[in-house]
């Protein structure tokens, strides 16, 4: 028997379903840290004053959630009443949330589109960073299917490392830095002699998010191009508070690790990673760039890859945006889109037709003159 319920408010309404919810994640298909409800309850207490979460039920067990929120915005320009998933900006991916089975995958996309579709007061639904191959697409087709205009939007990919897999830890660790990495390791020795030179080098691990480390962190990016750039975390204190309580909410699951690159006991490179099955997500990352010609930075990540191997990891995921030293790094990226359906009637038809027609037309000429694709990510 299926049962769909909204549920909307604020966290509390999350709260209410925050234990299903973990053991619906836990199944796996849905684990990443940034579907689980503790991501959800930071993101809503500092962002949203009232959410809409969807949530399907089959035979009385939650099988899938799909947090939505409503807004008067806009689309390249265009005031537009906006059906979406929670997101800003601070999002690192979004998904339908479902757990490991998959006979069911019909029955529950045809739940959520007929919830969707009967929802009044929205011109656009709009999911962000979605990966390709998520069940929301197959929204898009259902909504098709009924004459809906659709339209999915290439968006900032999020390299990745496939980690190798052996008994002998050493070994791997010595084989992933052979080959085409053998400079890199190179470089990086000579750097780190370099950087000893000027006193005592100490890697530290953490996995508590005090506010002391937590402060630290700020400190060291706002320091940098973040803080030159507006988009350091303390640049917004709301910003900041939820990161403050999402690292605690990951390091009560035991599952955040807090990498320091320390020279005479100053930190000179930082990152927060989070660990999550046999995967690791590196979250956030920084370097004091007085330090910049000793690449504190790629030396701290190296000490990572180490760990990771040794812990049994076999994926570390940089998230998007994708950037060069990512890439450099990387041995794939993982491709993220947003997926869009337009209202039945004139207005609908216009928007499409403004973002998929006009502004996608200007976006590839660009994108040919440039030899750059435009960033989606921060696009409106």
């Amino acid at each position: 028997m299926e049962v769909i319920e909204i549920l909307t408010g604020g966290t509390e309404v999350i709260g209410r379903i925050s234990a299903e919810w973990t053991l619906l994640s836990n199944e796996g298909a849905s684990s990443t840290p940034f579907f689980r409800p503790e991501w959800f309850t930071t993101f809503v207490r500092n962002f949203e004053k009232k959410v809409d979460i969807v949530t399907v039920r089959l035979d009385g067990k939650l099988s899938a959630v799909l947090p939505l929120s409503k807004k008067r915005g806009t689309l390249h320009g265009i005031p537009v009443r906006k059906l979406q998933s929670v997101f800003n900006l601070n999002t690192q991916r979004f998904d339908l949330i479902h757990g490991s089975e998959t006979t069911n995958r019909r029955e529950i996309v045809q739940a959520i589109w007929k919830t969707i579709r009967e929802t009044p007061g929205w011109d656009v639904l709009e999911f962000r960073l979605v990966k390709r191959d998520s069940w929301l697409g197959d929204v898009l087709e259902l909504a098709e299917k009924e004459n809906y205009l659709t339209g999915v939007w290439q968006m900032d990919s999020a390299p990745f490392i496939t980690l190798p897999r052996s008994d002998d830890k050493q070994q791997a660790i010595a084989d992933f830095f052979k080959g085409s990495r053998k400079h890199l390791r190179q470089e990086l020795d000579r750097r780190l002699r370099r950087l000893k030179e000027l006193g005592s080098v100490e890697f530290v691990v953490s996995t508590e998010a005090t506010p002391e480390i937590m402060q630290t962190y700020f400190d060291l990016e706002s320091k940098g191009w973040k803080g030159r750039g507006g988009t350091a975390v303390t640049d917004d204190s709301l910003v900041a508070q939820m990161h403050r309580e999402f690292a605690s909410e990951v390091a009560d699951r035991r599952s955040l690790f807090i990498y320091q690159l320390k020279l005479d006991g100053r930190t000179i490179a930082m990152s927060l990673n989070i660990r999550y099955g046999d995967e690791t997500i590196h979250w956030k990352t920084s370097y004091d760039e007085e330090f910049s010609r000793y690449s504190p930075g790629n030396l701290l990540f190296r000490e990572l890859v180490s760990d990771c191997i040794r812990d049994g990891s076999t994926e570390i995921d940089f998230l998007s945006p994708s950037t060069p030293n990512k890439r450099f790094w990387a041995t794939g990226e993982r491709e993220h889109a947003a997926f869009y359906v337009f209202r039945r009637g004139i207005i609908g038809t216009l928007i499409w037709a403004w973002k998929f027609k006009l502004i996608s037309r200007l976006r590839k000429l660009r994108s040919d003159n440039t030899g750059v694709l435009v960033p989606a990510h921060a696009e409106k």
